[in-house]
């Protein structure tokens, strides 16, 4: 069992993942609950963003990422996304690829990034993060891109897969060969995990199952998970 999961265990038997790319254990919270941990983004709080997709719409364009509005994709078997923009860049910290994104998951991200992972990477490297890659929002599959089944937060473009983070010097920092590591990647991703479960509704990480192996799946969905 790695250090992650004898840290983690106790928690584990009572958080669960039901959404997004899917797991096999059961939902934790509902996300309509309050937040325990309700963060401010430019002086609203994420909960609010989430009910109000005019306000959200002005505070993301506030941030660090690059964005613009975009036309509804009605959904249709499950599929599309409401209240969308395109992300296409960043200010400060690029992205390897533009993605749509709900609004609620772009203010997520954009917290996440300045108060997490930003910190973060100067706190355990000494230098600056230059961008972070991912996988990709938006796609209408099923959870785990199974036959059958619920479908994923991701049919919605309302979760992101982020797998490697590049600091200011090149170095990669990738959740598929650093997650278990001791040394200062590993503690990284360690804490980037942890501060994503205070603020996305769902995370799932290579503690989850092996789908997870590779990459942290990080959604505002309907359930609060962290595993």
């Amino acid at each position: 069992m790695t250090r992650r999961a004898l840290a983690t265990a106790g928690a584990l038997l009572m958080l669960a993942a039901l959404a997004g790319c899917g797991s096999s254990r059961s939902p934790s919270v509902p996300a309509s609950q309050p937040r325990a941990y309700d963060p401010l983004f430019h002086g609203v709080r994420l909960s609010e963003l989430e009910r109000n997709t005019e306000l959200c719409y002005f505070a993301l364009g506030q941030g660090p990422l690059l964005i613009r509005e975009i036309v509804d994709r009605p959904p249709a078997s499950g599929c599309g996304y409401l209240g969308a923009v395109l992300i296409s860049d960043g200010q400060r910290v690029g992205y390897n690829q533009p993605f749509v994104a709900t609004c609620k998951l772009g203010a997520a991200l954009a917290i996440w990034q300045e108060t997490v992972v930003e910190p973060a990477a100067m706190r355990h490297f000494g230098q600056p993060l230059r961008s972070i890659e991912h996988w990709g929002t938006y796609a209408c599959r099923n959870r785990n891109s199974r036959q059958a089944g619920p479908r994923s937060e991701h049919a919605s473009a309302n979760a992101i897969d982020v797998a490697a983070f590049i600091l200011a010097d090149g170095t990669a920092v990738k959740v598929e060969r650093d997650w278990d590591g001791w040394d200062s990647e590993g503690a990284f991703l360690e804490e980037i995990h942890k501060g994503a479960c205070r603020i996305f509704n769902g995370v799932l990480g290579p503690d989850a199952n092996a789908a997870h192996a590779d990459h942290f799946h990080l959604d505002m969905g309907r359930w609060r998970f962290c595993d």
